[in-house]
């Protein structure tokens, strides 16, 4: 992942300060400027135990700011005597930034963990070690924040076995907030989250010890849902393989496909497996149904008719066909059939005449009808009107639906002055459309 931190520049200063500070001095001698460590000649080391007496027992007696300087002198002359000095150092600058709150003391305890890791090794806990003093000490400091994400990113990346699930859970937190204060990217923060999500999930899933991350990984799932980062991509990284494995888990199935559904992915090859699995788990109607419009989407029309047959048979029911023949003339009405589409429709609502929706569908598939000359399609729309009223009038919720039909399909509807070439003088007469329509209406002159 590329660390394009970009308004956090100090972070990226304090991590390469940490990083490039102890070596070069060491030579020379040299403090260090602002960063509170001295280095210098190794010849004196045998005074080491003293040194370190010194600084201690000053530190026992609560004088913490002599105990500092001591401490200095010590992991100047001994930097390679004893790791405890380390630690005594990261102690004392820790109560020290405790009284005062000056951030030079965050900047000089970083330094003392990359100077440990120098002399000691154990690089990979010393540089999570940071992330813990950050997130304790720095609060919602943007440079310190920053700071801690590049650590994470660079442990998630070089050593992510090292890692405890509590890590990934933190690199989500900090990439959040760095995208909330405009320093990271939807993109950078949607691939923290997928690195976090998918490790800390598949940990959990193997039974890693030490993960039981379970209302983490919730949380973390609810914000990259919610956060606008979500892409099919992500989830197709995050998902694809465990839904190969986890094909009876129908929770987890359903999670997967509401994500799907919510980032607009219903043509990906995921969604499709995923419906794949549901069907094969609960062999219902609206999941063969969903099957069945998605063979229509990638032009499988023979998949798509067994499905259709699948869910008009799994339910014989004369409201449960009626809905389905309405779903299969939807399908036949978006391929341009509209007169496969129309007899769907007719079916359905002899199956079931409370099915206002099979008299819409009529409606559509007569609106824009090409039965020949200008005339013969614009006397298409007094059909498709006649429809959309008897389907409002069965179903009076359709009418805000339909309102916006009837006025731009009244505007199609046959000129006066068309209808008075063809002998058509008067408004209410009765006529005969012709072509596969084959429908009596009433003649309606459009409004101009």
């Amino acid at each position: 992942m590329a660390l394009m931190i970009e308004k956090g520049l100090r972070s990226v200063m304090i991590l390469a300060a940490a990083l490039m500070i102890v070596l070069p001095s060491a030579v020379t001698g040299q403090e260090v400027a602002g960063s509170g460590i001295v280095t210098g000649d190794f010849a004196d080391s045998v005074r080491c135990p003293e040194m370190i007496s010194i600084y201690r027992s000053a530190q026992l007696q609560g004088d913490n700011v002599a105990a500092l300087g001591y401490w200095r002198e010590a992991l100047d002359v001994c930097p390679g005597a004893s790791e405890e000095i380390y630690t005594d150092g990261e102690i004392l600058y820790r109560q020290m930034f405790d009284l005062t709150g000056s951030r030079e003391y965050i900047d000089s305890i970083m330094m003392i963990f990359t100077q440990r890791s120098h002399y000691y090794g154990n690089r990979s806990a010393n540089e999570l070690h940071k992330t813990d003093l950050l997130m304790d000490l720095a609060g919602d400091d943007p440079d310190y924040l920053g700071l801690c994400y590049n650590i994470l990113v660079e442990a998630a990346e070089s050593y992510p076995d090292q890692l405890e699930c509590n890590h990934f859970v933190r690199l989500a937190t900090v990439a959040a907030s760095l995208y909330a204060m405009g320093i990271i990217d939807a993109g950078e923060m949607g691939q923290a989250f997928i690195t976090s999500i998918g490790t800390v999930d598949h940990r959990i899933e193997s039974g890693v010890v030490n993960c039981s991350n379970s209302e983490d990984l919730q949380n973390m799932e609810t914000f990259y849902r919610t956060s606008g980062a979500m892409t099919c991509a992500g989830i197709e990284t995050l998902y694809s393989g465990k839904v190969d494995r986890n094909f009876r888990d129908a929770l987890f199935l359903g999670k997967v496909q509401a994500m799907l559904n919510e980032a607009d992915c219903g043509s990906s090859d995921l969604y499709y497996n995923v419906a794949v699995k549901m069907f094969a788990n609960d062999r219902s109607v609206e999941n063969a149904l969903r099957l069945a419009e998605l063979n229509i989407a990638r032009n499988d029309s023979d998949r798509a008719l067994s499905y259709f047959t699948e869910a008009y048979n799994r339910d014989t029911s004369r409201i449960s066909r009626s809905a389905v023949l309405n779903r299969i003339a939807l399908a036949d009405l978006a391929q341009g059939r509209r007169q496969e589409a129309r007899n769907r429709a007719e079916h359905a609502w002899q199956l079931n005449n409370s099915n206002a929706r099979a008299l819409m569908i009529l409606a559509e598939c007569y609106a824009g009808a090409e039965l020949g000359s200008a005339f013969d399609n614009h006397t298409a729309y007094w059909v498709a009107v006649d429809y959309l009223e008897s389907a409002v009038k069965a179903d009076p919720s359709l009418r805000q639906e339909a309102e916006p039909k009837f006025r731009a399909w009244s505007q199609l509807f046959p000129t006066k002055e068309e209808c008075f070439y063809r002998r058509i003088l008067d408004e209410g007469a009765v006529f005969t459309v012709g072509g596969w329509v084959n429908e009596v209406t009433r003649v309606r002159f459009r409004k101009e």
